[in-house]
């Protein structure tokens, strides 16, 4: 049962991909761990700022993105429409 805050999101297939994040102009290697129809989970390298729009291109499609959440590794984003 959800609980106060609770939102529901869509389901989210798991995948293993690479791809890159364009953040403040670099280019980040990130590998896609989950996605779904609003956003994905990315694993890298390092803490991304939260809040901050980015570019997420795999292989040659490219969609803007904000990052929702991250921790040390690993990065929520939801995908801008």
């Amino acid at each position: 049962m959800p609980t106060s805050g609770w939102t529901d999101r869509p389901d989210r297939d798991p995948i293993s991909v690479a791809g890159n994040l364009i953040l403040d102009g670099r280019d980040l290697a990130v590998t896609l761990v989950n996605v779904s129809n609003d956003g994905c989970l990315v694993a890298c390298d390092e803490t991304l700022p939260i809040g901050v729009a980015v570019s997420l291109r795999v292989g040659a499609v490219t969609i803007g993105a904000t990052i929702r959440w991250s921790t040390f590794g690993k990065a929520g984003l939801r995908f801008v429409k």
